[in-house]
């Protein structure tokens, strides 16, 4: 054998011998995460699809009204009152299932009706409004609830002064259960 190298040989030798450069990313070492992003995208699918089909099988108790016919069967229900107090930058509008009170809380009124106007054109009457609810008390006895509703624009004490105003006159329990709502603009 001769020190001569084929062709084949030294084409071999020089692929070896070369010197690679790295890619940035390798030299940084920085990790490739699009195989976990991969992978995570797969698990919330799973998890996606999963959750659709329980819910196919979940059950939601719901109380659905009852019709019926005529006079027979359970009886007339007594209907509810409904009460609702709102408070307006004119005053204190009281409505109920029968419609807005009057001033005085003694008749229903139509149209823009304010219950219990401004004291002075400034400040809110609620020793007015505990005797207007007090009067409501009366004829409905059982009822215990009450929406409270407000303008945007009434500041908010005004409003947690209507909530104390409805709920009892002295010691005398008027209506404990306070609910809000949205309101009325």
């Amino acid at each position: 054998m001769s020190g001569k190298l084929t062709t084949r040989q030294r084409r071999y030798i020089r692929k070896q011998t070369k010197v690679r450069e790295l890619d940035p990313s390798e030299m940084a070492g920085e990790l490739n995460v699009i195989p976990f992003l991969d992978i995570v995208v797969n698990i919330i699918m799973f998890l996606l699809a999963t959750t659709a089909a329980l819910a196919i099988f979940a059950q939601v108790e719901a109380k659905l009204p009852t019709y019926s016919r005529g006079v027979g069967g359970r009886g007339a229900q007594e209907p509810k009152l409904n009460l609702n107090v709102t408070v307006t930058a004119e005053g204190l509008i009281v409505t109920g299932s029968g419609g807005k009170l009057a001033p005085g809380c003694e008749t229903t009124g139509s149209g823009k009706v304010i219950t219990v106007p401004l004291r002075a054109g400034t400040t809110y009457d609620w020793a007015a409004l505990t005797e207007c609810v007090d009067k409501v008390k009366t004829k409905w006895p059982e009822e215990r609830e009450v929406i409270i509703s407000a303008d945007p624009l009434v500041a908010f004490e005004h409003l947690i002064a209507a909530m104390d105003a409805v709920r009892s006159k002295g010691a005398t329990e008027l209506f404990p259960k306070v609910m809000l709502s949205a309101g009325v603009r």
